[in-house]
């Protein structure tokens, strides 16, 4: 408890002190359980750092030290172990992780539907970082089917988002679309304003694909008046995106660009590196439409750069480079276009038709 609260206070060479301690202390009286959640605390405290492989060895080790505790009781533990295992290149390894979770829930506590709806959800997002993008829908709709109404309306939504962004991902924009409305419909029930502005802005991205301009700045416009005060660089970097794509298809160019730029800077700390390669993507856009072809050249190559570090971004790695091929056409790089749309076709090789 002290641990706790020195970490929310951000004082963490105090609780590392007293979490240390704690583990000694479990260690010698051969207390597993106690072992576990010192690790797993000493895990948060690196996590906070910005020490993701310190904090993933802590995870592992808390895993481990509690005999693989059970994942209902210890799910952050196993929700932030296969985060990191994703993060670090191993989607594979983070999905087994919570398919083993997901199959010891519905053995020993079947009733656990909210547990079930929720590492089903976590699961959905590795699959998804490994590319397996069927996987990632299945999982998702299994616990619709399964759970229906007894899910809690949180879950309920959550799943609804997943599934939106994932087929909002895939191209899949009417589909993606009914998914959004129907998160937004539950999220506006529940009242919770940051959330309620994650959602229009869900909404607002699909509706931009589908250039459905009018609609999408009126969710875009509720996004930033749900965020208020509260919205962070990273937020508020994902939203300049969508509000430089609404600038472009308006044809206000000049607005697109500016706000382009503003969306890099913002995200330029790297800590969202598939959401900087979008951003870097749509300033490109915002050059070529301006005239500028040198720097429309360089932000594509950098936002193609970008999402080739984010892990399973297949299908927008694909479109960036399809994107980038009718650039390249269009300055006359004939060459150069048939090269990039040959690599955009080996990497969607195998994902759904839109």
């Amino acid at each position: 408890m002290d641990a706790s609260l020195l970490i929310g206070l951000e004082r963490y060479d105090e609780a590392e002190d007293a979490l240390r301690a704690s583990l000694r202390r479990a260690q010698a009286a051969d207390d597993r359980a106690e072992a576990s959640r010192a690790l797993e605390a000493l895990g948060v405290v690196a996590t906070r750092r910005g020490n993701d492989d310190q904090a993933l060895d802590f995870f592992r080790q808390a895993v481990s030290a509690g005999g693989y505790p059970d994942p209902v009781e210890r799910s952050e533990l196993y929700y932030e172990l296969a985060r990191l295992t994703s993060a670090a290149g191993d989607p594979a390894a983070a999905a087994k992780l919570l398919q083993r979770c997901l199959e010891r829930i519905r053995r020993d506590n079947p009733d656990a539907l909210d547990a079930i709806a929720r590492y089903s959800y976590v699961l959905s997002y590795a699959y998804t970082d490994g590319g397996d993008y069927a996987a990632a829908a299945a999982v998702l709709a299994r616990v619709l089917r399964e759970g229906g109404e007894e899910i809690g309306l949180d879950l309920r939504a959550t799943v609804f988002y997943a599934l939106g962004r994932l087929h909002n991902a895939l191209g899949q924009y009417q589909l993606a679309l009914q998914y959004c409305r129907s998160c937004l419909e539950i999220r506006l029930r529940q009242g919770r304003s940051y959330i309620v502005g994650d959602t229009h802005m869900h909404v607002a991205s699909v509706l931009l694909s589908l250039g459905e301009t009018g609609e999408a700045a009126g969710h875009l416009a509720e996004a930033r008046a749900c965020y208020g005060s509260s919205l962070g660089p990273i937020d508020e970097g994902i939203l300049c995106v969508e509000e430089a794509r609404l600038a472009l298809l308006e044809e206000r160019v000049d607005d697109g660009v500016e706000t382009a730029r503003r969306a890099v800077e913002l995200l330029a700390s790297g800590a969202a590196v598939g959401e900087l390669g979008l951003a870097n993507q749509v300033l490109a856009r915002s050059y070529a439409a301006v005239g500028d072809q040198q720097r429309a050249d360089a932000a594509y190559s950098a936002a193609i750069g970008l999402l080739r570090r984010q892990n399973g971004w297949r299908a927008e790695l694909a479109r960036a480079y399809r994107e980038y091929a009718g650039f390249l056409r269009q300055c006359g790089r004939n060459e150069a276009a048939l090269d990039a749309y040959a690599t955009a076709a080996d990497v969607g090789e195998g994902l759904p038709e839109n």
